[in-house]
Formats: structure tokens, C-alpha cells, sequence
């Protein structure tokens, strides 16, 4: 293989990579967009790392960008490091499941991906190559979205995508980001360079594309940020346009078309938000995204510093941050229970998890980055070469101020390190960043180090490929076994074989607590068997036993940081409270107490708890647990309502009546609230109450035989005997076999 060769096989892939990630999207695995773009992303990263290393062997040499940015990307790197090792979970925090952006496996690989497409496009060829590539393939998303959105019409060939905003970039409003950095781009090619009508007239479509793609959209925060942009761009162009005519002497001006052209649109789309979004509306393509906000963001990144104020709680943990430190304000929304993975942003949430290093180095970085901006700004040596310094430094900004902003996902966070990659690149070919040439060809001992370095780093690649088929084989078993288990009559065996697989080559929390999910589903069908023999059925039972519980306390030592893993350990403890087994009343409660402990501000391990203690028939422990439930979130529904029984249980008749009477007004049409309320009215012997209440229930559900019951009794107490035995007729009806009916 010669040089020429191996150089193309790294440019090569990361055109492939440009081109595809926008579109790839497969089938397989529980999330089909952002793990497979992912798993893209890092597979051919990895082997474009492995061809360049080989190069370097075959060369003797090599050529990077002396860059502070790829300086301080790598104590980006140490930083991240640094943090998981501190982590409560360090697994989590290195490599998690796989798409996440802010584990240490991510980082790394964004980080080579950047410093890689830095040292091989160093030319205008290449980076004008890359930058037609991206947009085929935005003009294929938006082809695709187009006919998704006006035409209800899918052109890829599965059901994925089941509604019209589904799109193969990440959420609806970050479909509207993408397009905003297209046009953005479009917008300075137009400007500055000179193309010929073929390449123009693509660059023109493209921005058009775009621009009608942001619009449907309706995001006003891209209109916004790219209205900022525009407006730099605009003064860049009149400040150098004046220099240019103050050294031509000529008083012309020329007027500047692309740009302010494409600002006023942007302006019309912001001032006109309301009547776009109606239009929209109309096409059935609306969204609703919800972020914490700032303050609710500064709250926990406040509360995570003051564990660990230099690196933070630990990469890709700022879910259980959020779990332990958010407003108790939220609690009073129905996102109350959302599992946030971000805040506002991407990057304030990161000062979370990993401290005020991370915090300091990812600001440095930026600074650099706009540093190196300020370099371009003058140069004027040649049209073509400017147009390419000034997009990528203004579109790689751009995508950098949505992770302070928002919370992106893959695709846009991988772009702005690969258009950063480019832009550092170019700055390389236009002499505002030297390169550095090291050759150890007449240099034994160099050559040795380097060479070794080199293998090592092979090695580590190769090992990243395998570590990463192993975790992509084990999504796709993990979700082939939900698809399964999901199905009407479905082979549990089957799904316990394929998620047993998934376990095997990646441990992850979900797939134990799926497992030990899978246990209790066997043990309920074998509880519903007939003709097994008893000592057969005994043995069956207490091996799936210790299978369940086995698999959820695997999930509980993978990850303790999730309360999900506790709330499915303590699940596993309930289900076999009722066989009289020693210890499982104290081993459930354990489990829904560590819940607590990791989601203060959840009610349902309290809830559960309490449910507990009701079949220990412990009443006084469960009131307690149900009390603390409801104070941490008032209008909890369940609780309220199992706090009513409680208390009629207890004999406070008046109490139960009125926490029922709160929970019929958090849930007004649930019908066995106004069972339960009608039932207590009658007890208290309020009829009148009763009789409103359970003609209510009637009214909701006509079948609910024992709301005409108690209905049936108390038009009896008012003397309504015709309304009675009409009541009783029903339920007669209803009930053919049952002889009390008959009696009455």
C-alpha cells in the first residue's frame, strides 16, 4: 500500500463519515437514531486513526497542527479523565452505553476526529470538498423531511419514524439548528466566493433548502443566533469592502446581496413567529421540548460543586444530579418525574459533572477558538481560501454557542468538532498556525519511541473496534429481546436468551434490571400452570427467585447511582412478600429507602414502601411513609388515595374522607376514586354526598357493578325504591350467577 493511498483512506473516510451521518439511521437497537449514529461516528474515526498511524510507520514521519486548541482539547481529555476516576461510577463515566457525548470514550474520539481531519485537509480542495459533501447530504435531509412533513410520505424503508417531525438528525428543534448551520455556511460561500454558475446555482438551493427547513421548524432561537451571525458577517463584509475600496481609491460600493438579503428573512421569521407556527400547526408538524431552566440549571450544577468543586460528580452523571438537587418547584409540573440528562445547555450542565476544571478548560478552548477567528479576519490573499476560513470559523462558532444554549445531540456535537477540525486545518494551509514535521527516519532512538508510541496507539484502536462491536452487539440483542418480549404471545425464553446475551458482552444496569424483570414474568406464569408436580413447581419457583433477585442486585452493583435500579431490586423483594418468605418485607423496604435516598424528590419510593407495609399489615408505618410521600409531592395521586384507605382502615372515617375528597379533585373522573369516596360517604352515612358521587361513577363507567351496589343501597336509605331496584336490575344483568343480587 503506498503513501498516496493510505493518506486517502483517512480523508476518504471522514467524507463518507460527512456525508452519512446526517442520514444513517437503522432499524436495530432501542434507539435507532443516536446509538447507530454514534457507533458510525466512533467505527470509522477509529479506522481512520488506524490507516493514519500505519502511514506514519510506512513514512517515517508525520505532520500536526501546532495548535493551543489540540493543547487544551487534550487537557480536556486529562480533565475527564481525572473526573470519572473520582466517580461514583467510573464505568459510567468512561464509556456508558454508548451514545451518550460526555463520557471519557466519547471525548476521546471527538477530540481524534478533530485533530485527524486538521492534519489531512490542509488544503482548499479538500475543505471545499468536505463542506459539498455536508451539503448533499443536506439536501438528501431535507429532501427526506420535506416529503415526511408535506406528504406524510417516509422514503426510508422502515417504521421508525412514526410522525412527522421524526427526522434523522436528533429532536425537532435541533433538525432546525442543522438547517440554521447549512444556511449559515451557504450564506458566506455565496458571499465571498466567485463560482461558477453549476456550483452556485447548488449553493443557492442549498440555502434556499435551509432556509425553508428552519422555518417549518419555528425555533426562534436559531433565528435568533443566526440573526447575530448574520449581522457579524454583514459588518465584516462592510469593514473589508472599505479597505478594499480605500486601496483601490474608488468610491463604489458594492451592494451586498446574499446577506442582507437572507437577515431580512431572518427578521420576518422572527417578528412573524406566531403566524408561521399557526401555519405549521396546520401541517401537523409541532413539537414540544422542554429544558430545565437556567436557574433550575445553576441549581444543581451549585449543589454538584459543593461535593466536588474541582471535577464534578463524574462524566454523564448529571441525570442523578438532577435527581438529587432539583427545585422542589419542579415537583408542582408534570415533568416532575422527567429524567433530565441536561440543563439549559450542554456545557453548563457539563460544570456539573465534572467541576470547575472542566468548566476552565472547555472555556479556554473556546476562547482560542475565537482567537484563531480573529487571525482570519484580515486575510485577503486569496477569494476562495477566505470564503473557507471565514465559514468554518463563523459555522463551527455557531454550532459551539448551541451547546452553551441547548442541549444537542450527536449529530451537531460531532459537526462542531469536525467543522473546528477543518477550520484548524485551513489555518494550517494559510500560514496563521505552523505545522510541525517530525521525521525519525536518520533518528534510531526517536524512531524507536515513535514507533512504539505508534503500535501502542494501534493497539488501543484496535481494542476500541472490539470494544465497540461488543457493545453494539449487545444493544441489538438487548433490543431484538424488547421487540419480542413486547409482542402478543411472546416467547419469554427467547427474550430471556437474547437480553442474558446483551448482559454477557456489556453490562449494563437496564439489561440486569430487564433480566431480573424477566425472572418475575416467569414466576407469575408458573403460579398460573396446572398439572406440575409440587416439589417440580417449588424448585422452578426458587430458582427464578434467585434469578430475579440476583439480576436486579447485578444492576443495583453496576450502577448505584440510579434509583431505578433500587425501585426494581425492592419490586423483585414485594412480588414474594405474599409467599411468607423470612426477610423480604425488610429487604423491599432496604431497596425503596435507597430509592429515596438517590431521588429525594420522587414520591414513589415512598409510595411503594408504604404498599409494603399494608401487606405486612404494618398500617401505622405505612401512614408514615405515605405522610412523607405527599410531602414531597402534594398532589400525588396515588398516595393521597392510598393514604384515604389507610386511614379508613385505621377507623379515621372523617380523614380517609377527606384525603379521598383531595384526590378526587387531583383526578376527577377516575372512577375508583369515586368508588371509594361514594363508599365512604355511605359508611359516614352522608347519602346525599354519596348518591352524587356514585352516580358519577355510573355515569363514567355504566358496567362498574359495585358502584350500582352502594348506589342501590342508598336510593334505598332515601327512599327511591323504584331507582334502587333499577340499579339492582343492572347489576343483575351484569351478574346473572351472583345470588345476593338476586335476593335483594
Amino acid at each position: 500500500m503506498n503513501e498516496t493511498t493510505l493518506g486517502n483512506i483517512s480523508r476518504y473516510a471522514f467524507l463518507f463519515l460527512i456525508f452519512l451521518l446526517p442520514l444513517w439511521v437503522l432499524p436495530y437497537t432501542v434507539f435507532p437514531l443516536e446509538l447507530n449514529k454514534a457507533f458510525l461516528f466512533y467505527a470509522v474515526t477509529i479506522l481512520a486513526a488506524l490507516a493514519w498511524f500505519i502511514s506514519i510507520l510506512q513514512k517515517a514521519s508525520f505532520r500536526i497542527p501546532k495548535s493551543a486548541a489540540l493543547l487544551v482539547l487534550a487537557g480536556i481529555i486529562i480533565v475527564w479523565l481525572a473526573s470519572s476516576l473520582f466517580s461514583a461510577n467510573t464505568a459510567l463515566s468512561l464509556v456508558g452505553l454508548g451514545q451518550e457525548t460526555n463520557t471519557v470514550f466519547a471525548i476521546v474520539l471527538f477530540s481524534v476526529a478533530l485533530f485527524l481531519v486538521a492534519s489531512i485537509f490542509q488544503s482548499e480542495a479538500k475543505a471545499m470538498f468536505f463542506y459539498l459533501t455536508l451539503f448533499g447530504s443536506a439536501l438528501l435531509v431535507f429532501i427526506f423531511q420535506f416529503f415526511r412533513v408535506v406528504f406524510d410520505v417516509t422514503l426510508y424503508p422502515w417504521s421508525i419514524f412514526a410522525s412527522k417531525i421524526a427526522n434523522t438528525i436528533g429532536s425537532w428543534n435541533e433538525i432546525g439548528i442543522f438547517f440554521g448551520f447549512i444556511g449559515l455556511l451557504s450564506v458566506v460561500f455565496l458571499e465571498l466566493s466567485n463560482f461558477g454558475k453549476r456550483l452556485k446555482a447548488f449553493m443557492l438551493v442549498t440555502l434556499f433548502a435551509s432556509l425553508i427547513g428552519v422555518a417549518f421548524v419555528n425555533f426562534t432561537t436559531v433565528w435568533v443566533v443566526m440573526g447575530i451571525f448574520l449581522v457579524v458577517f454583514l459588518v465584516y463584509l462592510f469593514s473589508t469592502h472599505l479597505v478594499s475600496v480605500a486601496e483601490a481609491g474608488s468610491q463604489q460600493r458594492k451592494f451586498i446581496r446574499f446577506t442582507l438579503i437572507v437577515l431580512l428573512v431572518v427578521l420576518f421569521f422572527i417578528m412573524a413567529k406566531t403566524l408561521v407556527g399557526d401555519f405549521v400547526s396546520s401541517t401537523g408538524a409541532t413539537s414540544v421540548e422542554v429544558r430545565p431552566a437556567w436557574t433550575a440549571t445553576w441549581q444543581v450544577v451549585k449543589s454538584a460543586l459543593k461535593a466536588n468543586f474541582l471535577v464534578g460528580s463524574g462524566p454523564n452523571t448529571f441525570l442523578y444530579d438532577w435527581l438529587k438537587f432539583k427545585p422542589s418547584d419542579i415537583n408542582l409540573t408534570i415533568f416532575w418525574s422527567y429524567p433530565f440528562q441536561a440543563g439549559i445547555g450542554l456545557l453548563p450542565s457539563w460544570l456539573a459533572s465534572t467541576g470547575i476544571l472542566g468548566g476552565l478548560a472547555w472555556l479556554v478552548f473556546l476562547i482560542f477558538l475565537f482567537l484563531y477567528g480573529l487571525k482570519v479576519i484580515a486575510y485577503s490573499e486569496n477569494e476562495v481560501m477566505r470564503a473557507l476560513l471565514i465559514a468554518s470559523f463563523l459555522g463551527s462558532l455557531y454550532l459551539w454557542v448551541f451547546t452553551i444554549i441547548y442541549t444537542p445531540g450527536f449529530v451537531l456535537f460531532a459537526l462542531a468538532f469536525l467543522t473546528t477540525g477543518i477550520f484548524i486545518a485551513l489555518l494550517c494551509h494559510s500560514g496563521r498556525i505552523k505545522v510541525i514535521e517530525v521525521s525519525f527516519l536518520n533518528k534510531p532512538k526517536l524512531g524507536f519511541i515513535s514507533s512504539l508510541v505508534v503500535v501502542l496507539l494501534m493497539i488501543s484502536s484496535v481494542a476500541s473496534f472490539y470494544l465497540l462491536f461488543q457493545k453494539y452487539w449487545a444493544a441489538y440483542s438487548y433490543g431484538r429481546g424488547l421487540a419480542i418480549f413486547n409482542t402478543a404471545g411472546s416467547n419469554i425464553d427467547e427474550v430471556d436468551s437474547l437480553i442474558s446475551r446483551a448482559a454477557k458482552f456489556d453490562q449494563q444496569d437496564r439489561y440486569f434490571r430487564a433480566l431480573s424483570q424477566v425472572g418475575l414474568v416467569k414466576i407469575q406464569r408458573l403460579m398460573n400452570q396446572t398439572g406440575i408436580p409440587v416439589e417440580d413447581a417449588q424448585a422452578q419457583f426458587q430458582n427464578l427467585l434467585a434469578y430475579s433477585i440476583g439480576n436486579a442486585q447485578n444492576a443495583v452493583q453496576v450502577n448505584s447511582l440510579d434509583y431505578n435500579n433500587w425501585m426494581s431490586l425492592g419490586q423483585v423483594y414485594e412480588a414474594i412478600i405474599p409467599f411468607k418468605i423470612t426477610g423480604s418485607r425488610e429487604a423491599a423496604l432496604n431497596a425503596y429507602k435507597e430509592a429515596a435516598v438517590r431521588a429525594p424528590f420522587d414520591p414513589t419510593p415512598l409510595y411503594t414502601a408504604a404498599r409494603v407495609e399494608i401487606q405486612a399489615n404494618d398500617l401505622k408505618s405505612a401512614k408514615d411513609f405515605l405522610v412523607s410521600s405527599i410531602s414531597v409531592k402534594s398532589d400525588f395521586t396515588s398516595s393521597v388515595f392510598l393514604l384515604s384507605q389507610v386511614e379508613a382502615q385505621l377507623g379515621n372515617l372523617k380523614e380517609a374522607i377527606t384525603r379521598t375528597e383531595q384526590t378526587r379533585y387531583l383526578a376527577p373522573n377516575d372512577v375508583g376514586v369515586l368508588f371509594q369516596l361514594g363508599l365512604l360517604y355511605y359508611q359516614d352515612k352522608n347519602f346525599e354526598s354519596g348518591r352524587l358521587v356514585l352516580e358519577r361513577a355510573v355515569s363514567l363507567n355504566p358496567n362498574y357493578s359495585n358502584a350500582r351496589y352502594f348506589l342501590g343501597l342508598i336510593y334505598d336509605k332515601q327512599g327511591k325504591t323504584k331507582e334502587a331496584i333499577d340499579q339492582f336490575t343492572q347489576i343483575q344483568t351484569l351478574n346473572p350467577d351472583n345470588q345476593e343480587v338476586k335476593k335483594i
